[in-house]
């Protein structure tokens, strides 16, 4: 169960530097992380996407080969947690982009 929810949060950090790049470049909606906004103004903000969610994906692949020592519950139940959030920004995010 927890290789379907690191599998799942990894593509939903793919979904989301995705759709934030559309949003931010041809829908002129706002970018509320101040972490990326200060990358954007030093390196732009498709390479600062791409960083950000570099880093991401490196703590999920982390995550994907430590997996089989995970034996909590605890564990699966954050996972779960993670990808229901992660789900409702991603969700959120395409909302905004296609609304504007």
């Amino acid at each position: 169960m927890n290789t379907f929810f690191i599998v799942l949060f990894g593509l939903l950090q793919i979904a989301d530097g995705i759709v934030t790049f559309f949003g931010l470049k041809f829908a002129e909606v706002d970018e509320v992380n101040p972490v990326l906004n200060y990358f954007a103004d030093f390196i732009g903000l498709g390479f600062s996407i791409t960083l950000l969610k570099l880093a991401g994906l490196a703590f999920i692949i982390f995550l994907f080969c430590d997996r089989r020592k995970m034996k909590s519950r605890w564990i699966t139940t954050t996972l779960a947690l993670s990808v229901t959030f992660y789900s409702w920004v991603v969700s959120n995010n395409v909302i905004l982009v296609v609304g504007a």
